[in-house]
């Protein structure tokens, strides 16, 4: 049910301040009309388009996913398998991937399968060599392209490593 809404009267409460009609009757709440249908996020929203899912108002790709890390356990680093959920997505295997760190600094890597496992092979170990990447640190990668990882060192401490280094080895470095 409604409630009933009067008029504003005047201080002598004689005249209404405000000429209203007899009797305003709002709509009743949810509380009153279960049925009534609640505001959210969806509301007023289409459906998404096929190659995409809906979740909470907003849209994603179903392309998979674009990071993963390594936590690094042994000392020797000269390869880097990849995960599996990672490159099932991949619609084709690059041969080569750059990585670019966090000061803009580009690698060429030779990728290999090994074991049914997209690997970062040739120039992995001397990329983790220059940029001193030890046991305990945790690598991410970011795939930026589909040649292109972008790849974030964190220390034992979970700390970003952050490293400026003169002219690489032209061999290794990538050219921009």
């Amino acid at each position: 049910m409604g409630l009933e809404v009067l008029p504003a009267v005047d201080n002598k409460g004689k005249q209404p301040l405000h000429p209203m009609p007899d009797v305003v009757v709002l709509p009743p709440t949810a509380e009153e009309d279960p049925k009534t249908p609640e505001g959210g996020d969806d509301e007023g929203m289409e459906e998404p388009p096929s190659n995409k899912s809906r979740n909470y108002g907003h849209y994603h790709q179903e392309d998979g996913p674009t990071h993963f890390c390594k936590v690094i356990l042994a000392p020797k680093l000269e390869c880097i398998p990849m995960p599996l959920d990672f490159t099932k997505h991949f619609v084709t295997v690059q041969m080569e991937f750059k990585l670019r760190n966090n000061t803009g600094c580009s690698w060429k890597v030779m990728v290999k399968l090994m074991n049914g496992r997209v690997t970062l092979d040739q120039g992995w170990a001397t990329y983790a060599a220059v940029h001193q990447i030890k046991i305990g640190y945790m690598v991410t990668f970011k795939l930026l392209t589909p040649d292109t990882l972008k790849v974030i060192i964190f220390d034992d401490d979970g700390i970003e490593v952050v490293n400026k280094y003169g002219k690489h080895d032209e061999a290794f470095a990538a050219k921009e």
